[in-house]
C-alpha cells in the first residue's frame, strides 16, 4: 500500500480509491514516433497490459462521488482485453509497425526524462513481475452497469492524431 494511502486511511475523512491499470490514452505517446516514421519503438514490447480508457475511470470516479457504500473501499479498474503492444499498434492500423526497444534503450530514453527511481519501478514492474496490469476485471460493469471500451472503440474515437 502506498503511503498516500495509508495517510488517507488514518485521516478519519470518508475515502474512496480508484487504481486504474495502463491507460488506453498513452497510446498518443507513439505520435512523435509516427511523424517521423511508421515504426513505433516500445519498451517493453513483450508485456500485455488491460488498458482501460480514462472516459470509464471517470465514469467509476462518477458513480462512487455520488452513491452511498463507496466510502472505505479501493477499486483496481482495468480495461476490457488485454493486448500486448503489438496487438494495439494493430488495432490503429494503416503502416504501423512496432519495434520492441531493447531494455538498455529503454531505460536510456525513459531516464533522460524520469526520475531513476521512476525508471526503476518500470522495469521492476514490467521486468520482473512486480505489476500485473493483464488482469480483465469485471469492477468497471459492476459499480456502472455498463461495459468497458475496448482498444478498438478508444482507437476509433481518437483516429485522427494517428493518421
Amino acid at each position: 500500500m502506498l503511503s498516500s494511502e495509508e495517510a488517507r486511511r488514518a485521516s478519519g475523512v470518508a475515502w474512496t480509491i480508484l487504481r486504474p491499470c495502463a491507460f488506453m490514452s498513452k497510446a498518443l505517446r507513439w505520435i512523435p514516433q509516427l511523424r517521423a516514421g511508421e515504426v513505433i519503438g516500445v519498451p517493453f514490447g513483450d508485456v500485455a497490459a488491460a488498458a482501460i480508457d480514462p472516459y470509464d475511470i471517470a465514469r467509476v470516479a462518477a458513480v462512487a462521488l455520488t452513491s452511498d457504500g463507496r466510502d472505505g473501499q479501493a477499486y483496481r479498474l482495468c480495461g476490457a482485453e488485454s493486448l500486448l503492444p503489438a496487438a494495439q499498434v494493430r488495432v490503429l492500423g494503416g503502416n504501423l509497425r512496432l519495434r520492441p526497444q531493447p531494455d538498455e534503450q529503454a531505460r536510456a530514453e525513459m531516464s533522460a526524462s524520469m526520475p531513476a527511481e521512476y525508471v526503476d519501478a518500470f522495469f521492476r514492474f514490467n521486468r520482473d513481475g512486480v505489476l500485473d496490469e493483464s488482469q480483465e476485471l469485471p469492477t468497471v460493469l459492476e459499480i456502472t452497469g455498463e461495459r468497458r471500451r475496448c482498444f478498438e472503440q478508444w482507437a476509433e474515437l481518437h483516429a485522427d492524431p494517428f493518421r
